[in-house]
């Protein structure tokens, strides 16, 4: 008691707790505005785009002008009211009538294919040649005055059009420091991460522990807990303000919302712990907890430490729903019982309240209620449901996803729907401006086994409910009315087309943010408005029926496109990792040109040294065909397995300066699907 007594009677400058925890929020909201000021040019550079203004918001239906060289629909005769109507094809991407061939193969000498199987004859693999497009080839000849036109002054259109990469901070200053915020601390999770929550810390042990003792003064520990509300709370939204403003997802931010969500955890039970503590000196515990504001108390601090034993990974990544029962009902009685236990908390919740509201406000408005086909493809990465939504064909980027929910057939179905299931998110596999949505859900969960299991059973489904794709080599699609929300996320304030190279690193179902992303690229390649002269792709999978089911999808982004200025080299790479004893589930056909099936893990680093080449050589023979005198960067868009990513990221910190500063740096964008 008497210790007690010194410690609290000890002479300290005042501080008023709710001022000075408040002036905490302030320094963390201000580091955050220096982030975000940093990335202001690079935001700049992406809202001046024509093409991305009206994109990444909300979803649209999408030009209905018909596409050269692509049937979208199909008749069907299969009508409710017995009249004639479409049915669309799940294509995923617009083709344009190629009149100059601007993607070119790898030359012959290199590998052969036989079987669809791709062997290497060497282990030295030149780079593909090059070609200059017709037009900005007559652009360098002798002209009627005869004198010989310069490529700066032919293209002037390339230079008003084409993105302008705004490198990141990191890539300026030098790659060993992409390679230290890169560097893998645990799988996952980098070294940049953790800095961040050594920061944040560090501000929390200062606003608790400045002239104060927990045990002495547990009042100073409960208005941390109290101010870190608003901040977990604006993280867990799927639209909030800290992405709008940083560029980055929300699901990447997710890591710091557990952190504010610890920090809570923590100091309120220290606040609890101190006071329990003078209590049981004094003799007073049980009159004490008599007291409505300290029953409240306790009533709080039982609902967030049950919220956080649900959060741990094991309840989290096994009992999901109980997880997430318990979060929302969590929540909701500890927000309660803090306010009756003090009203001082009512600023901070009002505060969280709004950020909650506004959030879901904001999903509402971007979601739509449509129909959509349900193809069930059972040799592709284990299992897979290919939704095909023809009514959403743009409003998204490249790289983003979309929340699903299929809705029951009960006259209520809508709105249970929407009150009880849970929004699923999944990548889709199409740029904007397509002939409809198309996503690739994997059977990895019982949500999504069951998905696989109604379209594989469309062969039983009513006439009206659906159809045979014949022109895509697809059995029996079935009609669904589904819930799709967003789009979110997606690769924030980078263009990967304002890079001269770029490695699409996938594994498993990761391809369908490749396949995103390359469509994309090829679309604004064909229109001029395009930097990039080298793609690479490396798709990582357990064995080959999977690209063999997905070929109908993946062909046509093989197909050369014309470009009014650029040429283009792609390749792409795919590589099986298990070997099987059965016989293949899906027939063999002869695979287009560029892409090669190779048995064993991808070397990552290995192709990133063809990229970086590829770049260099495209621009020391000044064969771009554009005004760009020196290379834009590469960039490495990766999406699948943890440990995949990981190593994506390591071959970034290997890269040595020389070939760092002949390309312009390379940066990497990381995607984690199954969040």
């Amino acid at each position: 008691m008497s210790g007690t007594h010194i410690l609290a009677s000890t002479p300290s400058p005042a501080i008023t707790d709710p001022i000075f925890v408040f002036h905490i929020d302030v320094v963390l909201l201000s580091l955050f505005a220096v982030y975000a000021a940093l990335t202001l040019p690079r935001a700049l550079v992406r809202l001046f785009q024509p093409s991305e203004i009206l994109n990444g918001i909300f979803l649209r239906s999408g030009s209905s002008r018909p596409h050269n060289n692509t049937n979208l629909h199909r008749a069907d005769t299969h009508g409710r009211s017995g009249t004639t109507r479409t049915r669309p094809l799940r294509s995923t991407s617009t083709r344009t009538n190629q009149t100059m061939r601007t993607l070119v193969d790898v030359p012959e000498d290199e590998e052969d294919v036989a079987g669809g199987v791709a062997m290497a004859k060497s282990k030295n693999k030149a780079r593909p040649a090059l070609i200059i497009p017709p037009r900005a080839a007559a652009a360098t000849t002798t002209g009627g005055t005869g004198r010989r036109r310069s490529s700066r002054q032919s293209t002037p259109l390339h230079n008003r059009r084409a993105p302008t990469r705004v490198p990141r901070w990191t890539t300026i200053v030098h790659p060993t420091l992409v390679y230290a915020l890169n560097f893998r601390v645990s799988p996952g999770f980098s070294f940049g991460k953790l800095f961040v929550l050594i920061v944040y810390a560090v501000l929390m042990l200062y606003a608790s522990l400045r002239h104060s003792n927990p045990f002495a003064d547990p009042v100073r520990t409960g208005y941390v807990a109290m101010s870190q509300i608003p901040i977990a709370v604006a993280l867990a939204g799927k639209t909030n303000w800290l992405s709008w403003a940083s560029g980055v997802g929300y699901e990447k931010l997710n890591y710091i919302h557990r952190f504010a969500g610890r920090v809570i955890v923590i100091t309120a039970n220290v606040h609890t712990v101190g006071y329990l503590y003078a209590w049981s000196l004094n003799g007073t515990l049980r009159a004490q907890l008599h007291v409505p504001k300290f029953m409240w108390g306790l009533i709080a601090i039982c609902a967030v430490d049950l919220l956080f034993a649900c959060t741990l990974s094991f309840v989290r990544n096994r009992m999901y729903t109980l997880f997430f029962s318990v979060h929302v009902t969590g929540v909701t009685v500890f927000l309660f019982a803090t306010y009756k236990h003090s009203h001082a908390t009512l600023p901070y919740i009002l505060a969280a309240v709004g950020l909650y509201v506004f959030d879901h406000l904001a999903r509402i408005a971007r979601t739509r209620y449509t129909t959509a086909w349900l193809t069930a493809e059972h040799a592709l990465n284990g299992g897979t449901t290919l939704v095909h939504v023809p009514s959403l064909g743009a409003g998204w980027r490249a790289g983003q996803h979309v929340r699903l929910r299929v809705v029951s057939r009960a006259w209520f179905g809508w709105w249970a729907t929407w009150l009880v299931n849970r929004a699923r998110p999944f990548t889709i596999a199409a740029g904007s401006n397509s002939s409809g949505m198309m996503l690739p859900v994997k059977a990895q969960g019982s949500w999504t086994r069951g998905l696989l299991r109604m379209s594989g059973d469309a062969a039983d489904a009513r006439p009206e409910e659906k159809f045979t794709d014949i022109e895509r080599g697809r059995g029996p699609a079935r009609e669904v009315r589904v819930i799709v929300e967003g789009p979110y996320s997606g690769p924030g304030y980078t263009l990967y087309t304002a890079y001269s190279g770029a490695l699409l690193v996938a594994g498993g179902s990761g391809i369908s943010y490749v396949m995103s992303v390359l469509d994309d690229m090829l679309r604004k390649h064909a229109c001029g408005r395009s930097r990039v002269r080298v793609i690479e792709v490396i798709w990582s999978i357990a064995n080959p029926d999977s690209l063999y089911s997905l070929l109908p999808e993946l062909t046509p982004l093989m197909q050369p496109r014309s470009s009014p200025h650029t040429s283009l080299s792609l390749r792409f790479n795919v590589h099986w990792t298990r070997a099987s004893a059965g016989p293949p589930r899906v027939p063999r056909t002869a695979l287009p040109a560029g892409m090669y099936l190779r048995a064993g893990r991808p070397d990552i680093f290995a192709t990133l040294q063809s990229v970086i080449a590829g770049v260099r050589t495209a621009y020391s023979h000044k064969q771009s065909g554009t005004s760009d005198d020196v290379p834009s960067g590469v960039v490495i868009g990766s999406c699948g397995p943890v440990a995949l990513i990981d190593d994506a990221a390591r071959a970034v910190g290997r890269v040595n300066w020389a070939d760092w500063n002949d390309v312009g740096g390379v940066e990497s964008i990381e995607e984690v699907f199954g969040w």
